[in-house]
């Protein structure tokens, strides 16, 4: 028997890893792409809030903060979260979408509402339908692009209950995001794609917020992720207690340390100059609003979601961003 998931009672903070079968490499670039648009959805179902990630070849970590007040929502709430895991498809459990789950919820019998409300309730605010719900999500996905079978996933997956405060999260936080640098893929944490902090500094708000209360005493947000960059480029400086994984180069450290742990200028420009080659349409939002950008894009059947991005200081920028040439059927971001 496997052993006893430890849960707490209320809100929890959690650091959760999980590994591919007989270490096969099965999470490659574009499928990682996918992983961490499946992790995005799965939270965004189960009322979690997302600290960070790092998604490697291999396995992934996360680190999670669950509350199983999360299930006592109303109807209106259980149709946005059942939105943000299927989209605009259909769940094959129910044979619903979510305008028809609403209209269910609202004029079906009250038998049926209720046992939909019931079994949407439990898979919320809870660690382990968090994880099923990703892994099976993408597993699915998976199998059906690769005309493969069954489990992707080599166990139960594993999980340490963290203490919710600040410095303790911050310190696993940074642990998780320099896994990449301590397996030798990138010599620096903001030069790794799929990691939450790189995420955070490309523009993601709610990893930012998540990552900027592990330093409450921070003047804002800015200050805060320079002070968990210094964090992190110490701890990689230095070697791991066995002796194992790749350092950061104490140059680096100087230099952060000499620049207050912000990144500069044509820094920023690099990490977020892939939305240059992989967004549908960038440029100043009242282009995108009103402008020949807002044409282009009522153009498409399904316009992608927009976001602003900052690139150089005083000068605003949108961009309308897909991953679609990573879209195979059952793509679990639909």
């Amino acid at each position: 028997m496997g052993e006893i998931r430890i849960k707490t009672d209320g809100p929890g903070v959690y650091h959760i890893t999980s590994r591919v079968i007989q270490k096969r490499r099965l999470l490659a670039e574009e499928q990682r792409e996918v992983w961490v648009s499946a992790l995005h959805r799965a939270a965004g179902f189960s009322g979690a809030e997302v600290i960070t990630y790092c998604a490697l070849e291999t396995h992934f970590h996360i680190l999670v903060r669950i509350d199983p007040a999360a299930r006592d929502c109303d109807d209106a709430t259980l149709v946005q979260r059942y939105r943000a895991l299927y989209g605009d498809a259909r769940a094959q459990w129910s044979g619903l979408n979510a305008d028809e789950l609403a209209d269910t919820l609202a004029k079906g019998s009250p038998e049926a509402a209720e046992h939909l409300r019931d079994r949407l309730r439990r898979r919320m605010g809870d660690v382990s339908e968090f994880m099923r719900t990703l892994r099976q999500r993408y597993t699915r996905w998976f199998n059906r692009v690769h005309g493969t079978t069954g489990t992707l996933w080599a166990e139960r997956f594993g999980s340490v209950l963290v203490q919710d405060t600040p410095w303790l999260v911050g310190l696993i936080a940074a642990y998780i995001d320099l896994n990449a640098v301590r397996a030798g893929l990138a010599d620096l944490p903001e030069n790794y794609r799929w990691c939450g902090y790189t995420e955070a500094l490309a523009g993601s708000d709610r990893l930012r917020s998540t990552l900027a209360r592990c330093f409450p005493r921070a003047k804002d947000v800015a200050d805060a992720l320079a002070q968990y960059r210094l964090l992190m480029l110490g701890k990689g400086a230095a070697a791991k207690g066995d002796g194992t994984g790749a350092r950061i180069d104490p140059e680096a450290l100087l230099e952060a340390l000499k620049n207050g742990g912000v990144l500069q200028p044509h820094e920023l420009l690099r990490l977020r100059v892939r939305y240059f080659s992989e967004g549908r349409v960038l440029g100043s939002p009242d282009w995108m609003d009103s402008g020949e950008g807002a044409r282009v894009l009522r153009r498409l059947p399904r316009p992608p979601s927009r976001k602003p991005i900052q690139i150089v200081d005083n000068v605003d920028l949108a961009v309308a961003r897909t991953r679609s040439r990573y879209r195979a059927v059952e793509d679990p971001r639909t």
